[in-house]
């Protein structure tokens, strides 16, 4: 029985002695604590349940386990290199020391910390971070109230706890977070295995470029993807969306895409009847190059006879963050198409711009059009803008928007490129060599497409378009003063100034220069065959067939000039003494030569360079006096009236003489008399050449203007005065040349421009023929009449003839507040994601974009001009226009444009659109109840579209326009 009983008693004591051993290692593990027992936060019961057998062993030894010290700081830990190894606070298991690394080795030292209390378990190998806790490894970083470590398994297991400061909640805080670079996960709960990279993941919520994913149960795979069930995706950045794509599983590809299974769209809680079996929702990039992919087209049927359509459909290219293209086609039920091709780059601080080409086919729906072979026709366009940053001393610009003349008419379809008559482009380069000289070269393109064809059988198409093709350059040296190169002594001849001035130009247009074989109007008769059509001004087709009687027509043309600046002086103390010398000239490719035969000359053509060159001296004079007239009035004080004026005479020596060999003299028998006539070697014959004789021009000019002088209101101001302008200026010129043998005078211009207090603008033109006209007699129709040598006042004309007046006012009115420097947009202002790129988009399209900041703003403006040439009759254009748009609220804007044309005695064309921000959507309303002719009926567009970008195609739109019968 002693036996027994000893065996039992040295049992005993072996387990007890074990238990405490396994007691006292636990307690060395523990992270020591000072300060008040203020206890842990709740755990959640998956969460606490893990960590049992451990509390358990505590609470027999007698050891607390709530964790003191709740002011003290934070604990924190490293685990490296493999599952058995663990250091805190300078405790190494001794088992850890191998000579030879282990590939199940980590790659990288987990890193842990918490604010509550840190639990090392040295039997079952984990870690216990509890209250703000965080681990990092490597890119990973994980924040949760609750993280369990675990350096067995290599897995890391995180959870939110309840509320301590509402019991009765079940509100949880501390929710996992999980970042993986620049990914950051927002999660109900995570297990995630350092080793495999595969997690679990209970309730995450996710930012992927404009969107967000949110799941119940997701699956991370290694490669980075993860699998969502129970999903919806959406660009809604609300806790509660305003809508979202619902799908019961949805693959997230490793930062590229998110693939869908079945998946219906829910807008505010109401789920659509309308379900797609799959969706496919790229990640735009990082850089600012977006995501290549399908651009969709709009379907629709256009009443310009090419049927039902797709357009704008096909793919758009992300070539890299400096560089963009897309391909984008057309088709069309009667057999029309079109392709075309932009792209946009930019350099920052360098350069951007954008390039743009297109080409369309037409076919009519004609079917006896399309059996003749008639119907059909090419357009194009090509846009190309290029805006670089100044930098040193050359600059590259293009600004190209060239097409033919039917391409707006037919493919555009903004209402003010559908109503533009004209285009130009010009591609310009600057250099500058040192302090004085400088270069340019240019090219340049100007159209006009012409007017609508009556022809019925042209369909409303335009004829007779415009193309002009000239290129420039230029060279020149800046004026200097070559007697004060070294600054002068303040002599009078040291102002005197010298330059250079050589450019170049050759022209080629469609519009062939009008060949004049009137005899009454040359006074002789020219033997050449010319053909009729060339009397006039001939438009021929701007193609590769007219392109040799383009070439023959085009003539290269060379300028020179020097400019010259002399010393001015003063006379009388008041009147300024200004003398002027200038010499120009011009450079030919080709010459003119005269012969007679039979009383009429003929005209031969020579391939021979020339030059002519002309030269003229003179001066002017010019004073300025004031008067005053005082008022006692409340606030003014004084009108003032300031006078500028200024005279000045150029001579212009004869150049027809043998000695320059610019002119050639021939002798015509007129009615039996000899008379002989200066024909230009370089110009041709015809109304507009210059005879090349002696001028001597006497040009005047009266300036006037008037200002009032007031008080100011307060009397606390730091000017006791300020000025206020009444009449900006109000001028009248003119000229008259004393050798000239006939309408010695020129016209008579009166200009006046004023703005009277701050808003309101006033504009006035005037143009008087001081000459009298005679009217044909063989013409009975409204006519010109012929210009005499007479004054009109001496004929019974009146003082001068009218030959056209303008006259504008203009006013706009806006809260004061909006009158002060605002930003671009109210998105961009204040959003610190909005790139530069950006801004500048959206500062060169403003209208693009709606600014909600502005509470209201109405712009008022009054045209009136009328041009009456001779005795023809006037012709009137008046019209108002009135433009506005106000602010219902924050985020809902009512925006106003039309007018009254009382010439036609009908409204222009009127718009009336409102827009409304909804948060993550977009609605705008557009109606034009009058669109100012019968081809452009009354239209409206409505618009109800989701503001990203990635899901621009997730769109409600119902509109009517002038080039559309009916689109969605």
């Amino acid at each position: 029985m002693l036996e027994l009983k000893r065996k039992a008693i040295i049992i005993s004591s072996v387990v007890a002695a074990f238990l405490i051993f396994s007691t006292v290692a636990c307690v060395q593990q523990r992270t020591k604590r000072t300060g008040k027992n203020q206890g842990k936060p709740n755990v959640t019961t998956s969460a606490k349940q893990s960590a049992d057998s451990l509390v358990a062993a505590k609470k027999q030894a007698g050891i607390d386990t709530t964790g003191a010290g709740k002011n003290a700081a934070s604990k924190s830990g490293s685990v490296t290199l493999g599952d058995t190894s663990l250091t805190n606070k300078g405790l190494t298991d001794s088992t850890a020391v191998d000579s030879l690394s282990n590939p199940d080795d980590l790659q990288n030292t987990v890193q842990y910390t918490a604010e509550d209390s840190t639990i090392m378990d040295a039997v079952l190998k984990q870690v216990h971070l509890y209250g703000n806790a965080e681990v990092t490894y490597g890119t990973i970083n994980l924040k949760a109230s609750y993280i369990r470590l675990n350096w067995v398994t290599n897995e890391v297991y995180a959870i939110g706890t309840t509320d301590p400061a509402d019991s009765t909640s079940k509100k949880t805080v501390g929710d996992p977070i999980f970042q993986d670079g620049p990914e950051t996960y927002n999660t109900k709960e995570i297990r995630y295995n350092f080793k495999s990279k595969k997690a679990l993941i209970q309730g995450i919520v996710t930012q992927e470029g404009d969107g967000n994913i949110r799941g119940e149960k997701v699956k991370k795979d290694a490669e980075g993807n993860f699998y969502i069930r129970h999903s919806i995706y959406t660009t809604c950045n609300l806790t509660h969306p305003h809508y979202f794509i619902n799908a019961p599983k949805i693959k997230m590809v490793n930062k590229k895409q998110v693939i869908s299974g079945p998946f219906n769209l829910v807008i505010s809680d109401v789920p659509l009847p309308i379900a797609l079996p799959f969706g496919f929702f790229p990640f735009p990039k990082k850089k600012e190059n977006g995501t290549s992919g399908i651009l969709f087209p709009t379907y629709g049927e256009e009443p310009n006879g090419r049927g039902f359509y797709l357009r704008e459909g096909g793919y758009y290219f992300a070539i890299s963050e400096y560089i963009n293209a897309s391909v984008t086609g057309q088709i069309y039920s009667t057999g029309s198409w079109g392709l075309g091709v932009a792209s946009t780059y930019t350099r920052r601080y360098q350069y951007n711009g954008n390039f743009a080409l297109r080409f369309n086919k037409n076919k009519s729906s004609d079917e006896v059009d399309r059996d003749l072979g008639r119907g059909q026709t090419n357009d194009f366009s090509i846009i190309w803008s290029h805006a670089p940053r100044p930098r040193g001393n050359s600059q590259f610009s293009a600004n190209v928007n060239v097409s033919s003349n039917s391409y707006n008419q037919l493919q555009e379809f903004e209402t003010n490129k559908y109503i533009s008559n004209v285009a130009s482009s010009s591609v310009q380069y600057n250099r500058t060599f040192g302090q004085f000289m400088r270069a340019a070269a240019s090219l340049r393109v100007n159209q006009n497409f012409g007017q609508i064809d009556p022809d019925p059988a042209a369909n409303g198409r335009k004829k007779d378009g415009k193309t002009n093709i000239s290129t420039d350059f230029s060279f020149g040296v800046n004026q200097i003063a070559p007697f004060a190169l070294k600054g002068g002594r303040g002599r009078w001849y040291e102002s005197f100034r010298l330059g250079l001035d050589f450019s170049g130009n050759y022209e080629l247009t469609n519009s062939l220069t009008p060949i004049d074989t009137n005899s009454a109007s040359l006074g002789f008769s020219i033997i050449n065959n010319v053909d009729p059509t060339r009397q006039t001004t001939k438009i021929v087709p701007f193609n590769l067939n007219n392109l040799p009687e383009m070439l023959k027509d085009a003539q290269f043309t060379g300028r020179y000039s020097l400019p010259i600046s002399l010393p001015n002086f003063k006379v009388l103390r008041f009147v300024n003494v200004t003398p002027s010398l200038s010499l120009q000239g011009e450079v030919f490719t080709k010459q003119y030569a005269y012969s007679v035969e039979k009383n009429q000359v003929r005209i031969d053509t020579l391939r021979q360079a020339g030059t002519e060159y002309s030269y003229n001296f003179g001066a002017g004079v010019n004073t300025r006096f004031y008067g005053t007239f005082f008022v006692k009035g409340k606030r003014l004080e004084a009108i003032r009236h300031t006078v500028i004026p200024s005279l000045s005479f150029t001579y212009t020596p004869d150049f027809t003489g043998d000695a320059f060999g610019f002119y050639q003299k021939v002798n015509i028998k007129n009615r039996g008399l000899d008379e002989e006539y200066s024909l230009s070697r370089f110009r041709g014959v015809g109304t507009g050449v210059s005879n090349g004789r002696a001028s001597s021009v006497i040009s005047f000019s009266l300036n006037n203007s008037f200002e009032m002088k007031l008080k100011t209101k307060s009397d606390t101001a730091a000017q006791q005065f300020e000025k206020v302008s009444l009449l900006d200026n109000l001028s009248l010129g003119g000229n008259y040349n004393l050798l000239a043998d006939s309408l010695n005078l020129s016209n008579i211009t009166v200009n006046a421009n004023a703005r009277i207090g701050k808003n309101l603008n006033l504009n006035f033109n005037m143009n008087l023929d001081p000459y009298a006209y005679e009217a044909n007699p063989r013409i009975l129709s409204n006519q010109v009449g012929t210009k005499v040598n007479k004054y009109a006042i001496t004929q019974g004309q009146g003082l001068a003839n009218l030959q056209n007046l303008g006259f504008t006012v203009g006013t706009s009115f806006a809260p004061k507040s909006s009158d002060k420097t605002k930003p671009v947009t109210p998105a961009a202002n204040g959003n610190p994601t909005v790139t530069e790129e950006q801004r500048e988009f959206i500062a060169q399209n403003p209208e693009l974009y709606v600014d909600f900041n502005i509470p209201w703003n109405v712009s008022l403006n009054y045209n009136f001009g009328l041009t009456k040439p001779g005795l023809s009759k006037a012709q009137l254009i008046q019209a108002v226009q009135v433009t506005g748009d106000l602010s219902l609220s924050k985020n809902f804007k009512v925006s106003v444009n039309t007018g009254f044309d009382f010439t036609a005695f009908e409204p222009t064309i009127t718009s009336l659109t409102l827009y409304r921000d909804l948060h993550c959507w977009d609605m705008s309303f557009s109606w034009t109840p009058f669109a100012g002719s019968a081809s452009r009926v009354s239209n409206y567009n409505f618009t109800l579209k989701v503001k990203s970008s990635i899901l621009q195609d997730l769109k409600v739109t119902r509109r009517r326009s002038f080039y559309d019968r009916s689109a969605y």
